[in-house]
């Protein structure tokens, strides 16, 4: 799982972290919405609206099992882990990551929102959903590490634990190498409070198609690395699930979940399913960071009308060549889609970043939904 058509929201970039520019308003959003529209009209060519419906759970290609095998399939044409260059804009576009490795007893409420009592000792817990090649987990571990190297003796006493999953068993792996060998090869210091783990786990699988639920999942693999913190990271499928599932603990354990293109690609009957599994999963207080290709976003406009298989309200819904979901969010559904989950609105907006492209010289009009989701506190 997780997008093949990377758009990073960089306009120029330095050599470190440090010098990381992020831009994500670079041109009207409604007058590029206008301007597509228009052009349409001109041509004939048809609009993407929600008039083309199909039935998901009907089409065998669309159900998160097929998704799954085409993703194994991608990433293992991939396999070497530097098919995406590491996000390290996620930061600078969702400060609440450090904001909450940073501080011992709260989680910052933003601009709007009252801080999240926590207890001294309670570990940290980070979970990306979608890991695909890892590239979103190396920024988060070198700044932890930098971090604590600024910190010292000011350590805290919570462990912080980075869990990245995947629906495709070659992701997980995929990330697992790519990790280890990035922070091998850019010498970058494990912190020692910091713990890293990943997983095979799919949210949108119905309680028939799995046995244990998404939240038991992602405890056992916590458990898992707390209690062993062994060298080898990548944790077993199916380890540390005795006993049925029926009766889940209550609440969750993630303060920050990571969701960057992943919602996109899961089959869209599945997607309130997704996100009511998260939701159980984040802790009262914690936060979704959500990032996922938007409106008129440069790929939309270039899918052929054959490959248009499926909708959703505002939301056109493509099939690539490959096989894989390429869903374009508009800020209205995506506030609809996780308020209905429980979740409440902290940002909400539309990115709109120039992609340049060097070999030709063009400058490419990309569009993303950008979002921070919180968990009511109980």
């Amino acid at each position: 799982m997780a997008s093949n058509d990377d758009g990073d929201g960089r306009s120029n970039i330095g050599g470190g972290n440090n010098d990381v520019q992020y831009f994500d308003s670079d041109f009207s959003f409604e007058e590029h919405a206008a301007e597509c529209t228009a052009e349409w009209e001109q041509t004939g060519a048809e609009i993407p609206t929600s008039d083309v419906a199909s039935d998901d759970e009907s089409d065998d290609d669309l159900l998160p099992q097929s998704q799954s095998k085409v993703w194994d399939a991608f990433h293992s044409n991939h396999s070497a882990g530097n098919f995406y260059k590491p996000r390290r804009y996620l930061t600078k576009s969702f400060p609440c990551i450090l904001q909450y490795f940073q501080h011992d007893n709260t989680l910052d409420g933003g601009d709007d929102g009252d801080a999240e009592p926590l207890t001294k000792e309670e570990d940290k817990i980070l979970l990306e959903i979608g890991c695909g090649s890892g590239s979103s987990c190396i920024p988060i571990i070198k700044q932890c590490s930098e971090m604590e190297e600024r910190s010292v003796g000011n350590a805290t006493k919570s462990n912080h634990v980075l869990l990245a999953c995947d629906s495709s068993p070659v992701a997980v792996e995929t990330t697992r190498r790519f990790i280890e060998k990035m922070m091998e090869k850019e010498y970058i210091l494990k912190p020692c409070n910091f713990s890293f783990g990943t997983f095979v786990a799919d949210p949108s699988l119905c309680e028939e198609e799995s046995n244990f639920s998404f939240q038991r999942e992602v405890k056992s693999a916590y458990e898992h690395i707390i209690t062993t913190n062994a060298e080898e990271h990548s944790v077993p499928k199916g380890c540390d699930r005795d006993g049925d599932d029926s009766h889940p603990d209550e609440g969750g354990i993630v303060g920050i979940v990571l969701m960057v293109f992943v919602l996109s690609a899961v089959t869209p009957s599945r997607v309130n399913r997704f996100l009511e599994q998260v939701y159980q999963t984040t802790k009262h207080g914690g936060r979704v960071c959500f990032r996922d290709y938007g409106l008129y976003d440069m790929p939309m406009l270039r899918f052929p009308p054959s490959s248009r298989k499926s909708t959703a309200p505002n939301d056109p819904v493509f099939v690539r060549g490959e096989g894989t979901i390429a869903r374009f969010f508009s800020v209205e559904s995506t506030k609809e889609l996780f308020e209905s989950a429980g979740f409440t609105t902290v940002e909400l907006r539309y990115c709109t970043v120039f992609n340049h492209n060097r070999k030709t010289g063009q400058k490419l009009k990309r569009v993303f939904v950008h979002g921070v989701f919180e968990k009511p506190a109980s």
